[in-house]
């Protein structure tokens, strides 16, 4: 799903009339938000909804495939969703 049709979802579930520019704008605001606190403190939970979680992965060396070269990927940071065991998928 891309964030389009992100957004013509969140615009037919939403209860006030917008067009869909509006909606990206606010799923914009809101991943924003959820970035810089991401940032500032590492973790978000959303009550009966899942938590938001910065992760490190480590250092690992993989093989190129094609070539049979050793390489080395770094660590790095990423963000991880853990959707809580209340959330009901219809």
């Amino acid at each position: 799903m891309n964030k389009k049709s992100f957004a013509k979802i969140y615009r037919s579930l939403s209860k006030e009339k917008m067009t869909i520019k509006e909606s990206l704008n606010e799923i914009n605001e809101f991943l924003e938000i959820l970035e810089k606190i991401l940032i500032n403190d590492g973790k978000v939970k959303l009550i009966k909804k899942g938590i938001f979680e910065v992760i490190k992965r480590q250092p690992r060396r993989i093989s190129n495939p094609k070539t049979r070269e050793i390489m080395m990927i770094y660590p790095k940071k990423t963000v991880r969703f853990r959707a809580s065991k209340n959330m009901k998928f219809d």
